[in-house]
Order: structure tokens, then sequence, then C-alpha cells
């Protein structure tokens, strides 16, 4: 280990000096190296030097720099510069650490801003353990040659920290950074908490195969429901009902334009959905095929023809599967093109920075067009309907 002990004056007893028992502390712990922060006072560095003079290993002492053998605290009754002293110690010592070396902090002597400023120093930087010497007192003070050294596993407390933080992430849809910042720990709950932030973060890219290998970690039941979309038809109900849900999750974290663009690819999905189910058109679009579904000598048959396909096939935008739809006198194209409310708050995606434009979006926008497909999909797509929910999803990572 690598030790950072902070040196006062002491509280001198019948039975005790300081000096004497940060000597034993630093035996007991048996470091590889340690480094001593007194504060500047007259009394306080000779009690360093003292220190370092009489533990089992001299050698194991490093000083601040050639020239000067302590990093000190000028003023020790002001806990923000002993807090910003302390930081930067360990960030220097930190610098010395071996693969598999703990870094320990022992804040034990000193003014109590001292102290207080190097424990929290401690946590601000992370170290692994924090160390208090203790023991038989007498008059208050431990009795030299009592000592004894109780240790407080930082990274527990730190784990506890991150869990709570990645669980707040977690909740607003911050699914990966969730993920990473519960990559270094190896507590079960950790695991499990990782698994499923990362499924949930593939899920909601719609990256299925991925997301079942996640929730195959800790829920078969979910496991089996992502592999069943994995395997489900790129334009069907499943699907189009888990991409709205997705939708749903966007707009409930305050994304409202990426929820507005999801909701424009649902309509788009939807009307190829109806194309595969209700007239047997899927991709790739053959020219051919979508002529013989169309009414001879209508006009988009005329347009479709002049603007050609290559090697036979045709692309299909929203908007040329929606004229399809209807020029078929498809009822859901009739309800679609009836709602005029639907048609402008779905513009507005083009208007913003998914589309062409960088106008914001509103929430109150956003929850219309949901609204809206809903009324459309529960007339002409209820299976779709059926699948629009987020049920499924964990909502936190217990």
């Amino acid at each position: 280990s690598l030790l950072v002990l902070t040196v006062g004056t002491g509280t001198a007893g019948k039975h005790s000096d300081v000096a004497s028992g940060l000597a034993r502390t630093i035996n007991l712990c048996a470091p590889r190296l340690f480094w001593l922060v007194p504060s500047a006072s007259e009394k306080s560095r000779p009690v360093a030097d003292l220190i370092r003079e009489s533990v089992e290993h001299p050698g194991a002492f490093r000083p601040w720099s050639t020239d000067e053998p302590y990093r000190t605290i000028a003023d020790p009754d002001d806990i923000h510069q002993c807090r910003t002293v302390l930081r930067e110690v360990i960030a220097a010592v930190r610098k010395q650490l071996k693969p598999g070396e703990r870094l320990i902090v022992n804040p034990t002597s000193g003014t109590k801003q001292m102290s207080a400023g190097a424990t929290l120093a401690a946590l601000d930087e992370e170290v692994d353990q924090i160390d208090f010497t203790s023991g038989e007192r007498v008059d208050g003070v431990v009795k030299t040659g009592t000592e004894v050294v109780q240790s407080f596993d930082l990274r527990g407390f730190l784990f506890q920290r991150d869990l709570r933080t990645a669980g707040e992430l977690f909740h607003h849809g911050a699914f990966y950074a969730a993920a990473r910042l519960l990559k270094g720990y190896v507590q079960p709950e950790a695991v499990r908490s990782r698994e499923t932030a990362l499924c949930l973060h593939e899920w909601q890219r719609m990256n299925y195969p991925k997301a079942a290998s996640h929730a195959a970690k800790f829920s078969e039941e979910l496991r089996m429901h992502l592999g069943a979309l994995a395997q489900a038809d790129a334009f069907s109900a499943p699907l189009l009902g888990d991409l709205l849900a997705g939708a749903d999750e966007l707009l409930r974290w305050g994304d409202c334009e990426e929820a507005l663009a999801r909701y424009y690819r649902g309509a788009e999905q939807a009307a190829k959905v109806r194309l595969a189910e209700a007239h047997s058109i899927r991709p790739p679009y053959r020219l051919e095929s979508v002529l013989d579904i169309l009414p001879a000598g209508c006009r988009l048959a005329e347009d479709l023809q002049r603007w050609g396909a290559r090697k036979g096939v045709i692309l299909l935008t929203a908007q040329k599967a929606w004229d399809v739809l209807d020029a078929c006198d498809d009822p859901m194209a009739a309800s679609y093109f009836a709602d005029q409310e639907l048609q402008h708050g779905l513009q507005r995606r083009n208007e913003s920075m998914y589309g062409h434009g960088q106008e914001p979006v509103e929430a109150g926008q956003v929850h219309a067009v949901c609204d809206r497909l809903r009324n459309l999909l529960k007339d002409h797509l209820p299976a779709a309907l059926a699948c629009w929910s987020t049920a499924r999803r964990p909502r936190s990572l217990s």
C-alpha cells in the first residue's frame, strides 16, 4: 500500500505522544511508501521529522520534493485549504501506485479541520481506504503502544454512491452512462445493474439480439421477449409497436425532437406494415408489384413509371407509401390524410434538427402526435396498438 498521514502537534498525555503513536501506525500498516502532511506550525514539522526517523523502515518515507520534505498546510484551521492540499498530495501519490496496491489516507492526527479536510479529499480523489488510529485511551488520548488501525473501505461507500447515481441516470434514459459508471465494480448487484442498463441501451436502439444477450444475465422472460422481437419481420405489428414505445420513452425523458422523429418513423412504418399485411407488398419494393395493386391509369402509377426504378426496385418514402395506400382506397390511408392535425404535427419533424431545419418542438405538440397515431392504429392496426407498450421495460436498476 501507499500511505498518506496528516500530522498535528498532538495532545500530550502522561502515557502517550503523537510521534510515537503515528510511527506505530505506520509500522502496523507497513506501506511500501508513505507521505507526511503536517501543518506549517513550528510545533508540527518537528513531530513529522521525529516520525520519519523512528519508523521501522525510514527508507519508505517519500519527501514532497527535492527541496521540501513535506507539503504543509499553511492554515490548519481552514478546512477548504486542508482539503485542497490533501487532494494535491493524493493526486501526486496516485502516480506512484503499482498494480494491486491500495492508496490509504490516515486523517487521524491534526486539527479537526485537517482531519475533515483530509477525509473530504480522500472522497474527492476516490482512494481505496481511509484508516483511523485508535486504541486504549487515557485522559482522552490513545495510550502509546496500544494503537490499532480501524479501516473504512471507501470502495464500498463509493459503490453505493455510484449505484444511486447510476439509478438516476437510468431513470432518465442515460443507460450507457449508467453502465459505464458501474463498470469498475464486481459486486453481483453491480453486475446485474450494469447488464440491465446495457440491455435497455440496446433495446432503445432496437438492437434486439444484443439486448437479449444482456437480458439473459438477469431475466429469462425478458430474454425470450427480446429474442422474439429479434426474429420478427421488419414490417410487423410487434416491431411497429416497439418502435413507438421507444418514442414514448424519449418523450418521457424530455427528448422532444428525437421522440417526434421516431413517431414520424412510426407513421412511415405503419403504412408499410399495412402494405405488407393488407396488400402483400414487402421490401424490396418492385415496381411491377406496386403497379399491380394500383388502379389502372391512376396518376400515381404514371408518376412511378416516369420516375423509373433501379433494377426494377423503387424507393418507397413515407409519403409515397401513404400515397400508394390512398390510391388503393385503403381506409387507413383515408383516415390518415383526413387527420390534418396529425399531418401538421408530423410535418414539424421536417422543420426540426431531425429534418431540414432547427425549430424546437414542444412536448405538448409531440403528445398530440402520439395520441392521434394511437387513434389511427386503434381503428386500423389494433395488433400494433396492442404491442405499443413500455410495460415490459425495467423501470429501475434494482
